[in-house]
């Protein structure tokens, strides 16, 4: 299974940064790099007034890290997923899964 973590996946953790003005602006900062198998799950669309919005979910196999949790983001390439749950993740398995959502 190892063999098939074939893209190279950077891991970002979010973060605040004070605008100055009293308030916040979001920042991204790269945590880690990572091997990684992106399969794709299938699709949701919600109907809006104005757009069809389109969610295309993911499932990410990397190895186990106890660094990676949900709210953080995995940038392939000029892909972004946002990491919603971290499932797997135990000493004996070598392997975790990540169940993300493509970003726009």
């Amino acid at each position: 299974m190892l063999s098939s973590l074939k893209q190279r996946a950077a891991l970002q953790s979010r973060t605040l940064v004070p605008d100055g003005g009293g308030g916040y602006t979001e920042d991204w900062q790269t945590v880690g790099h990572a091997w990684v198998q992106i399969t794709p799950l299938g699709t949701d669309e919600k109907f809006g007034p104005d757009a069809i919005e389109t969610r295309i979910r993911h499932r990410i196999v990397m190895r186990t890290c106890d660094d990676v949790v949900a709210g953080m983001r995995a940038l392939v390439g000029v892909r972004s997923f946002a990491i919603h749950a971290v499932l797997d993740r135990c000493t004996a398995n070598p392997l975790m899964t990540l169940m993300c959502e493509e970003l726009p």
